[in-house]
Order: C-alpha cells, then sequence, then structure tokens
C-alpha cells in the first residue's frame, strides 16, 4: 500500500513537469506567431490537369455548335505575384505568368485575394483569383478567368521565406481566332470560344 501511495505521488510529480516541457514559452510562441504587413513579393509553379474541354462556335444566324471533350490532357504555369497585408489576415494583389497546355499558351492576369487563418506563421489559406488571359494568337485576344482553392503555408521560426503548397481549381475561358480565319463572312459574324476546366497543384515561394 505504501509503495503504491509512493508511485502515485511521483506520477502526480513527473506529469505536470512533462507538461511543462510540452507547454510553449512565450519566446517560442512569439517567434511562431506571424505578424504580416506591408508588401509581399513570390513566384509559384503550378502543374495542371484539365478535365472538361469545350469549343463553342457560332457563324451569322446559324444555330450555334458545342463540343466537349473529357480527356485528361497536361499543362503547367509560371506565375510571379504580389500583394499587400491590409491585416494579418487578408492579402490583396496581382499576379501574371505563363500558362502552357496542349491546346494554346496564355499569359494569365488576374486580381488576388488570400485569407490567412489564425496567428501562427505555419497556417491554412483559402484564395480567390479573377482576371482576363492574353492569347497572342493573330494578334492579342483577351479572355476570361476564375481559380479558386486551399493551401498550406509553412515558415521556420526565423526565416523570412515562406513556402505555400496550394489546391485549386481554375475556369479558363479562351477566345481564339476560329480555326484557320478562312472564313467569307467579317469576324464580328464569327463566334468561337474554348472553355477548359483544371485543377492544379501548385507550389510557391514568397518573401
Amino acid at each position: 500500500m505504501k509503495k503504491a501511495i509512493l508511485l502515485l505521488m511521483a506520477a502526480m510529480m513527473i506529469i505536470p513537469t512533462a507538461e511543462a516541457k510540452r507547454r510553449e514559452s512565450e519566446e517560442e510562441i512569439e517567434r511562431k506567431t506571424r505578424h504580416y504587413q506591408g508588401w509581399e513579393w513570390g513566384a509559384e509553379a503550378r502543374f495542371d490537369l484539365v478535365f472538361y474541354d469545350m469549343t463553342y462556335s457560332k457563324v451569322f444566324n446559324d444555330p450555334a455548335m458545342m463540343s466537349y471533350q473529357a480527356q485528361a490532357k497536361f499543362g503547367g504555369n509560371v506565375m510571379l505575384n504580389g500583394g499587400y497585408f491590409i491585416n494579418n489576415n487578408w492579402r490583396l494583389g496581382l499576379e501574371l505568368g505563363a500558362q502552357m497546355q496542349y491546346n494554346y499558351t496564355v499569359m494569365p492576369v488576374a486580381v488576388t485575394a488570400r485569407y490567412f487563418y489564425g496567428t501562427r506563421k505555419n497556417c491554412l489559406f483559402n484564395f480567390v483569383n479573377v482576371g482576363t488571359n492574353v492569347l497572342f494568337n493573330n494578334g492579342m485576344r483577351f479572355g476570361a478567368l476564375g481559380e479558386g482553392g486551399v493551401g498550406v503555408r509553412l515558415q521556420s521560426p526565423d526565416s523570412k521565406l515562406k513556402y505555400d503548397i496550394i489546391l485549386g481549381y481554375q475556369a479558363l475561358m479562351l477566345n481564339p481566332r476560329p480555326h484557320g480565319g478562312d472564313f467569307a463572312l467579317p469576324n464580328s459574324k464569327v463566334k468561337f470560344k474554348k472553355l477548359n476546366q483544371s485543377v492544379y497543384l501548385g507550389f510557391g515561394i514568397s518573401f
């Protein structure tokens, strides 16, 4: 009985000590807490999987025609971005770059919004991007894009570099010239558009 009491008392002393070791000191908490303000710049590489491809065409008053492809196609992006933190959670900015895929290469240009959760340097975030894309297809031709997704930000307590892993969705509307461009009608009478939907995995670095 006496041994059991002694063992219980020892356990009661050991458990608080171990718990205290697991607790972070104020200095450790401060090192792991973010204080976002001002400008942030970065770059990002993405691997795209295009799972939906729609082509829309209409010549003068003829009925519109649409065709679909559901076969998976691959592509990629190289993006540069920058943004301004309006507080410790919200960053508003701009990104542009080159998007290479099986049908066309375009230059996306988008306004971006990111929301970082919590107060720690390692955190989750959501993002929304809305903008246009520039297709150099017999001149500059503009389309549209919309993106959204989730990411994980990783940062060493003593480093200024931030690493992002991103999973996103993109809807990309392209406005290429009609195939060949050999129509008897003026371009204003011919409508030809493409819509791609894709998911992507991105890896970024910011400072």
